[in-house]
């Protein structure tokens, strides 16, 4: 897993992170079963800004094997958040 952040001023910072994760099943031997690792991949990058009271950050992740599961689809998630205080 690796992550870089940059500060683009005091008010707007972007970072992206990838992330792999193997989840190593243990094999039955004695009955001759393999069973194959599976490894989740993510990806992601965010934004954020702000300045007094205001703050506004977005990101979007990707995530392939969600739950280590290799028959799971790849997922998408974007979420934009708006805060403010008074």
């Amino acid at each position: 897993q690796y992550s870089i952040s940059f500060n683009v001023n005091d008010n707007v910072s972007v970072s992206y992170t990838d992330a792999d994760s193997t989840y190593d099943d243990q094999s039955n031997v004695a009955s001759g079963t393999e069973i194959v690792d599976v490894t989740q991949s993510q990806d992601a990058i965010q934004i954020a800004y702000s300045m007094g009271g205001l703050s506004i950050s977005a990101y979007q992740m990707s995530t392939t094997n969600p739950g280590h599961d290799s028959n799971a689809g790849e997922t998408n998630v974007t979420e934009i958040a708006v805060g403010l205080a008074f």
